[in-house]
């Protein structure tokens, strides 16, 4: 059994992280029997310290970092940290399941990677007072000095704020726009299919998978927020997410 370590929320899923969110995706398709272990974001550090679960990076001036997603497997006794590291270690350990990474893709899926994230980015700062809402007692009051310190307000005055936000949404509608031009032909023609280097599922999808199930949960899938991010891709994020939703299950 593998134990799959998450911080909680009030939201519907209970899990927001995208990076667990890409983990946990994988696990579904792989179709691994495993399951959560609820730790609040304040805790990560400590609870992961007194399990011997390592870092998920080792900061410049050589502190370590400590956050999920993290697994332990109890069938091999290993212990990773980060989605990559975790996503690589599942295809090697469970070699007759669906292979996630494909070979020589590392460039291709850090790049989307990337791209994915700068609209993630901007997406997440308009989202912080309904973040911070749906995150319990310190842990919230940990993402919203997070938040404030970034935009150097606090919540209720980034509310008030109209110029921000809407400076935040054109910068978010060009980032998802750049990110949903690479899957698209010089002619504006989705390529692929039905997943996005073919038949069969790749990092790619869960890179970008994960991306679109952290605005659905923080915006809900009837909001107008997800009806207009999902307007900029002309339906390819929903496509998207149709495919991905039968493994949007968290247990």
């Amino acid at each position: 059994m593998i134990t799959l370590y998450d911080f909680p929320t009030t939201f519907s899923s209970k899990s927001m992280s995208p990076y667990v969110w890409r983990v946990r995706f994988a696990l579904n398709i792989k179709g691994i029997q495993h399951q959560t272990e609820w730790v609040e974001s304040v805790d990560i550090e400590k609870r992961f310290k007194e399990l011997a679960l390592p870092p998920s990076e080792i900061k410049p001036d050589g502190t370590p970092f400590y956050t999920v997603p993290a697994i332990y497997d109890d069938s091999t006794n290993t212990r990773i940290s980060d989605s990559l590291k975790i996503i690589e270690y599942l295809d090697q350990v469970y070699p007759n399941t669906p292979q996630i990474i494909r070979p020589g893709t590392n460039v291709l899926n850090a790049a989307l990677d990337w791209g994915i994230r700068q609209a993630l980015f901007k997406f997440w700062l308009l989202s912080g007072p309904n973040i911070v809402a749906n995150v319990k007692g310190a842990s919230s009051d940990k993402y919203r000095q997070r938040l404030e310190a970034i935009t150097g307000m606090s919540m209720e005055q980034f509310k008030e704020n109209k110029v921000l936000q809407e400076k935040l949404w054109a910068e978010a509608q060009e980032a998802f726009k750049v990110s949903s031009s690479w899957f698209k032909t010089s002619d504006g023609k989705v390529q692929g299919g039905p997943w996005i280097m073919g038949n069969e599922v790749t990092m790619s999808d869960l890179i970008t998978a994960s991306g679109i199930a952290f605005t659905v949960i923080i915006a809900g899938e009837d909001s107008e927020e997800w009806k207009k991010i999902d307007g900029w891709s002309e339906g390819l994020w929903s496509a998207l997410w149709e495919r991905t939703r039968p493994y949007f299950k968290v247990y």
